[in-house]
């Protein structure tokens, strides 16, 4: 059966989900949901298996995840299921994205969720190098058994910690109509350099750097943290703590990867 998985990565770990899974899954065709959205072209109605891989983002899907989910046909697939990877819990995710499918008339078949480093500057540091390694290599291992359960059909709802999934439902509906307004957290120190990265990495082409000047940051913000977490500089901040700070990105994605998804290659 062939399988489309449409991803969505702000700082690497979905991207990287998506890939280990095609290692595994045969006939696998990885298509960037960034890129459809900003092509405004009808997306084509996959037939087979169809996976939704992305993060977390305050206990939901990414805002622009669930509007390519708003959009997409599915009335040909055959399966469906969700890949989310987060730093807690991602039940509230996948169960928002299948909610959205439902009013589509729509049935998710299995859901599952990985840890991965987590990139939120904004609660506290990232990982130390050794623990982001180890944390990756028993991702690695989560999906290599995820991608075995779905080839062979055993669909399942893989569900997180009861507490982390009441607070994150608490949380979604009094922070969801906030997200695109997070752009003016964002600024660049006096170590920006103009370089551009900021704006090539943001998948909602959110940022704006002209000439050699700092960037500027819009209001379709989907808070995935690429900006600040793949300056070369470290030069972008967001109140007063990320600039002691350390920066995450998944070593095995690159600009270029997210220049691919963000469909400005």
């Amino acid at each position: 059966m062939k399988t489309t998985l449409y991803y969505f990565t702000g700082t690497g770990n979905s991207l990287w989900a998506a890939r280990e899974l095609a290692r595994h899954i045969p006939e696998t065709e990885l298509v960037p949901m960034a890129k459809w959205i900003h092509d405004g072209d009808h997306i084509p109605a996959p037939e087979g298996r169809v996976g939704f891989v992305f993060p977390v983002s305050i206990g939901s899907p990414p805002l622009l995840v669930s509007a390519f989910a708003e959009k997409i046909n599915l009335d040909a697939a055959e399966e469906i299921f969700a890949l989310v990877t987060m730093g807690s819990c991602g039940d509230g995710a996948w169960k928002h994205l299948n909610r959205i499918l439902k009013k589509r008339s729509y049935r998710m078949d299995a859901a599952y969720s990985v840890k991965t480093p987590t990139n939120y500057l904004l609660s506290g540091d990232v990982l130390p190098e050794d623990q982001e390694i180890a944390v990756i290599s028993v991702a690695r291992s989560d999906l290599d058994r995820i991608a075995e359960k779905i080839t062979h059909g055993d669909n399942s709802f893989e569900k997180g910690p009861l507490l982390m999934n009441i607070r994150n439902s608490v949380l979604h509906p009094l922070l969801k109509n906030r997200l695109r307004s997070q752009g003016p957290r964002f600024r660049a120190d006096d170590t920006c350099d103009g370089c551009g990265t900021c704006e090539l990495v943001c998948p909602t082409y959110n940022i704006t750097v002209s000439g050699m000047n700092r960037p500027e940051w819009g209001n379709a913000c989907t808070f995935c943290f690429a900006c600040i977490n793949y300056c070369p500089r470290h030069a972008i901040q967001s109140g007063t703590k990320t600039a002691a700070r350390n920066r995450y990105h998944h070593p095995d994605v690159s600009i270029t990867d997210m220049m691919i998804q963000n469909g400005r290659e």
